[in-house]
């Protein structure tokens, strides 16, 4: 493999690794080969040549980087959000503030977590590399049903203290699991004086209750009968942000036919008894029908089913009847038309109880003709809309099912005890089989209970809310004002927020369980009236600070919580009044983090999650904000997507895809694991997480660390400011080329950074690192680096240390363990990274270098495919041109025209033996090459010997030795 190269290069193959040649694009064996033998034997200049020294290993072990990744987490990272802290703060910039939301202390990490917490992650080291100190408590949100349902999965009859003092085990037990692995993914925060928050401490439940009390005054809390979406697996109502839907969930589809009472419509046929026809999906619910509902707007027809009953008559809207009769093959006969404002004086005989014979019509404006019949069976206890209309029309909310979906005791007798939803839609029907005209079935998204996967089901209960429609055109308007990012996707996802929140019909804030922060309020044991104040409030606050939890809710009675003053001060003695026994929804809990965390006045700069937030962290942060202060509690928002196997398919344990952070840190590292996630995890809504793309993340690390090794075997260790500026100008325009290329290479990395566009700073590295630095600067000044003299080898260190430390800035909020190890090997006293405070000088920029150098890489070009496979060294080369044109830029890299020049810094750049500038008439460049039968010098390889010289080395090498020896 190395027999064809020379013994320098050989040497240097063996002393630095072959695979850092590949990794700077370093074309050897294409260059360095002479067409005539040497008139001596070769002896070996290695000992004069500046060959790149350095300790930093090329490759580690699984062993030795998971000890590496110890020290710099122990050393480095541990210290650095303290370091920003004390060092940033007096720098004039204002603190950037990312607020986190609060992942759930429920078992372990997965790609999921790994993702955002890494881009926030990513978000704050790339502030803080670039002056701006930072802000940032990571929290945990502790409670709600998933914790207590696995706390309590061992035992069941356990009471609530039982219940609350596992769940808190369970949860304090997750935290620090997952503590640990954050820290060990480098995420900067204050983890040594464990400055998070968690929403079960004192101080966090304060601020909840305080802030419960304060809406509650203010009237946006408020207490009421309505229909919630309820879990009968969990036995408790949920919220929106709770509920998925299964979209291949199996409905009966019936159409159900109601008796009209005579003397209603203005009949042209006498004698025939009429019926309205109603679609339903939910059978189980018509025991608790009160109404029929129309729209005036609408045209209905009277109707004749040919096959069906023919001596009767069906009521259904004209703008459906197509539809029936497609849906149920039956064929109708129109009888009679019929506005809608005609149907106003019907009633009806209720199918079930016949006891309620004269039921009303009700005219509503959600009655439409897109499906069913134009008539809407009305139960106010299981829809929002059917509620609505009975607020309006003052009809009884009858609701005959319990929290566990169980029909109870005041259901008809045949459905006593039944699950609604495993027999109440059968049993229904079996039992008006009579007034059945059709029956199907449909296959259609369905909610279901997030936790539990199972459905769930609308019912009416003693709920606590917030009122929304107070509060969505504020809450709209200021998010307006929100920067939403990605950029490409600004519009969209700011449109499904606003669409959620218009959506959004009321808030149920109450939950029916133990794990949680109670609802403070007594209500009156005679009247159920609730009874709060001001006073009760303080007083639970100071008891919630002595003892440490709010347990004493459930351990302790009225009489001892509730001192005789402020009892005085209700109206009431202990004896009269019941405690709450709900808790406040986990979305209230995570919804009030900024104010416990950030305080009243502060609004975060950024909060970073995952799409899903639409209808959860972000949507219940803005209206609770809203609410409180009149203000959204961020400036931006970064959405990230959800991560997917290599097939699309969700990760879950059932689909056996599951990969969990562990895994990939013990196989690739940490530093792949965030090269993954920046390169994947801001641009999809699916993120990918496959072994081949993380294996590209691995090898991309890999030559990222080979070119770090290269440039600190070059660059020594580290000198001191003072140091860093040249003794005497840089002549060399590559040299300056490079440093003009930092300036923009730091603008473009910035403007990427702050636009949160990750996957394009790592492009923009990846193609700075193989471009600019490697196939060009690094290419073409090999010769000077390791054959020039002291001079020229100065001021190639200093290029090059301003370039090492540039790339170390752009990249450590990605790799930062790598970052901080290859600096340990160039500050010698132990400094971190995290101390550095890196900046291009502006006064690098120069536009004459950028123009000169590109122009002389375009003749390059030109050349090498004139060239073949000669040694370029070995070509004369003469370049005609015009004045006033490319050759004038050629001649600031080669002075002298129609003179043959050899060591100009032309001949540097096109890699030639020698070159001559000659003025003509032609408009484009005329390149001419001659092959030169010359012997090149056998230490730099790059100079001819001239056949009188006895020297064995070329004029310029012999006079470096002189000098060194």
């Amino acid at each position: 493999m190395f027999s064809t190269l020379p013994a320098v290069v050989t040497f240097y193959l063996f002393f630095f690794g072959y695979k850092m040649l590949r990794v700077l694009n370093f074309r050897f064996g294409n260059r360095l080969y002479s067409v005539k033998a040497a008139k001596k034997d070769v002896k070996k200049y290695t000992d004069t040549i500046n060959l790149p020294k350095t300790k930093f290993p090329n490759r580690l072990t699984a062993a030795t980087r998971e000890e590496q990744e110890r020290l710099v987490l122990e050393k480095k990272i541990a210290v650095s959000y303290q370091y920003q802290e004390q060092q940033l703060a007096e720098k004039g910039q204002p603190t950037f503030v990312l607020h986190d939301g609060p992942p759930y202390a429920n078992g372990q990490l997965h790609m999921g977590h790994s993702v955002n917490k890494i881009l926030k992650d990513i978000t704050l080291r790339q502030r803080v590399a670039h002056g701006q100190q930072v802000n940032y408590i990571p929290g945990w949100d502790c409670h709600g049903l998933p914790i207590e349902l696995k706390a309590t999965s061992a035992a069941s009859g356990q009471n609530a203290l039982e219940i609350r003092q596992k769940s808190r085990a369970f949860a304090l037990e997750a935290i620090q699991s997952q503590k640990e692995e954050f820290r060990s993914w480098g995420i900067l925060a204050n983890w040594q004086k464990d400055d998070i928050y968690m929403t079960f401490h004192p101080e966090f439940i304060v601020n909840q209750l305080q802030m419960f009390h304060n809406l509650y005054e203010r009237g946006l809390v408020y207490r009421d009968l309505k229909p919630v979406y309820w879990s009968p697996s969990s036995k408790t109502a949920l919220a929106e942000a709770e509920l998925e839907y299964d979209p291949n969930h199996i409905s009966p589809s019936v159409y159900v036919r109601f008796a009209l009472n005579p003397n209603g419509l203005p009949l042209e046929t006498k004698d025939k008894q009429i019926y309205a026809l109603v679609w339903t999906t939910t059978p189980w619910t018509l025991p608790s029908n009160q109404a029929i509902c129309y729209n005036a707007s609408l045209e209905y027809v009277l109707v004749r089913l040919s096959d069906h009953y023919p001596n009767d008559l069906y009521l259904i809207a004209s703008a459906l009847l197509a539809d029936f009769e497609a849906n149920t093959q039956l064929k109708c006969e129109i009888v009679q038309h019929l506005s809608g404002n005609s149907l106003g004086k019907l009633s009806y005989k209720h199918p079930i109880d016949k006891e309620q014979s004269n039921l009303p019509f009700f005219e509503a404006s959600h009655v439409q003709d897109s499906k069913g019949t134009g008539l809407v069976h009305t139960a106010p206890a299981h829809g929002p809309e059917d509620f609505l209309v009975s607020l309006t029309k003052k009809i009884p909310v009858k609701c005959l099912v319990n929290e566990e979906g169980i029909y109870t005791k005041e259901a008809p007798d045949f459905l006593r005890g039944q699950s609604v939803l495993d027999r109440g839609n059968p049993l229904v029907l079996e039992h008006i089989a009579k007034d059945v005209v059709h029956s199907a079935k449909l296959e259609h998204s369905y909610p279901i209970d997030w936790r539990t996967k199972q459905p769930v089901i609308i019912r009416a209960s003693e709920q606590w809310f917030i009122n929304t429609e107070k509060l969505k055109s504020s809450a709209a308007d200021a998010l307006e004002r929100v920067e939403i990012y990605p950029r490409t996707n600004a519009e969209t996802s700011k449109k499904a927020l606003l669409t959620q929140l218009q959506k959004r019909p009321y808030w149920c804030i109450s939950r029916q369980r133990a794990w949680g922060v109670p609802i403070p309020v007594l209500y009156s044991r005679l009247t159920g009236e609730v009874v709060i104040n001001s006073a009760l409030i303080e007083h639970l606050c100071n008891l919630l600070s002595q003892e440490g939890s709010i347990d004493f809710w459930w351990a302790k009675s009225v009489e001892e919580i509730v001192p005789h003053n402020i009892l005085s001060e209700l109206g009431y003695e202990a004896k009269d009044l019941v405690k709450g026994s709900d808790i406040l929804d986990i979305w209230f809990d995570s919804g009030s983090t900024w104010s416990a965390v950030l305080k009243k006045d502060k609004v975060a700069d950024l909060y970073l999650e995952g799409y899903d937030q639409f209808t959860g962290w972000f949507q219940s942060s803005l209206l609770m904000s809203i609410a409180a202060r009149g203000c959204a509690p961020y400036k931006a928002l970064f959405v990230h997507g959800f991560t997917v196997d290599e097939k699309g398919y969700k990760m879950s344990k059932s689909l056996g895809n599951v990969i969990s952070p562990k895994q990939i840190t013990k196989k690739y590292g940490t530093d792949a694991l965030r090269w993954w996630v920046a390169s994947h995890g801001t641009q999809h809504m699916s993120i990918t997480v496959s072994d081949k793309l993380l294996q590209q993340a691995a090898e991309n690390v890999s030559k990222v660390r080979g070119t770090l090794r290269y440039l600190k075997g070059v660059i020594g260790e580290k000198q001191s400011d003072e140091q860093l500026l040249l003794k005497t100008p840089d002549t060399s325009y590559l040299n300056r080329y490079l440093l003009s290329q930092l300036v923009e290479f730091e603008s473009e990395v910035e403007k990427l950074y702050k636009a949160y566009e990750y996957n394009r700073v790592v492009a923009c590295v990846q193609n700075f690192l193989a471009n600019q630095v490697s196939a060009i600067y690094v290419h073409l000044i090999k010769d000077r680096l390791y054959c020039g003299d002291d001079q020229e080898l100065f001021a190639i260190r200093q290029t090059l240390t301003h370039c090492y430390q540039q790339l170390c800035k752009s990249l450590w909020p990605i790799v930062p363990f790598l970052v901080e190890e290859s600096w340990s090997y160039y500050d010698a006293k132990g400094g971190a990274f995290h101390k550095q405070s890196v900046r291009a000088n502006p006064e690098w920029q120069d536009t004459k270098a950028t123009e000169l150098v590109n122009a002389a890489l375009d003749v390059k070009r030109l050349i090498n495919q004139q060239a073949g496979e000669v040694n370029t060294w070995h070509l004369a080369v003469t370049i005609k041109g015009r004045k006033e044109s490319q050759l004038d830029l050629l001649q600031e890299l080669h002075r002298s025209l129609g003179e043959t020049l050899r060591n100009s810094e032309l001949c540097e750049i096109l890699q030639v033996g020698s070159v001559t500038l000659v003025q003509s008439d032609n408009q484009e460049l005329d390149i001419a090459i001659t092959t030169l039968q010359t012997t090149l010098c056998p230490r730099c390889r790059r100079f001819s010997l001239d056949e009188n010289d006895e020297n064995e080395t070329c004029q310029r090498c012999s006079a470096i030795m002189n000098v060194k020896h």
